[in-house]
């Protein structure tokens, strides 16, 4: 290896050269892994970056995490069921509460698990939503199964907009806990 120009291999990456040293050990680090503090770059070991995303969350949080996930969707759901023209507002709010009830419920833990638990009750929102404005303006699961002019229009089951909107919420979910 040429180690000219002061450029040795980095600690967490051997093959990637680098100048670069933590400010406190003085370990090679690169680009990569060096974190900026008020002190000066450091390696990850001293600057105390942890990975969240490899700690297991307990039953108990997800179990507290998901109820207090369900309350908001249900919340929400029940608002779209009587603004159903606000739905760009609640698939955000619907998002970002549903993401932030589970973080609460799991002390801001991240991870794969809380995504998928996101997706679900984001979901189960989503579909209650519609459940609820079905029933309020007296629609069959006929109409909608036939897809009805009078059952989509009253549902306002738009495509793209629906779809965009969804997307939003899941969106919001997947980086809350990425």
């Amino acid at each position: 290896m040429d180690h000219s120009l002061g450029q040795v291999p980095c600690s967490y990456h051997p093959d990637v050269l680098t100048g670069l040293r933590c400010s406190r050990c003085g370990k090679p680090i690169c680009p990569l892994d060096s974190v900026r503090t008020p002190v000066g770059l450091r390696c990850p070991d001293c600057a105390g970056v942890r990975t969240m995303g490899s700690i297991k969350t307990s039953s108990q949080s997800l179990v507290k995490a998901a109820g207090a996930g369900l309350l908001v969707a249900l919340a929400v759901a029940v608002v779209w069921r009587f603004f159903p023209s606000w739905q760009f507002y609640l698939a955000l709010v619907l998002g970002f509460g549903v993401a932030e009830a589970i973080a609460w419920g799991t002390n801001n833990k991240r991870g794969a698990d809380l995504q998928i638990l996101a997706f679900g009750i984001i979901t189960v929102g989503l579909i209650l939503s519609r459940v609820l404005l079905a029933n309020r303006f007296g629609i069959s699961w006929d109409m909608v199964n036939n897809l009805s002019p009078f059952g989509t229009q009253l549902l306002q089951i738009r495509v793209i907009p629906d779809l965009l909107f969804a997307a939003v919420a899941y969106l919001i979910a997947w980086v809350r806990f990425k």
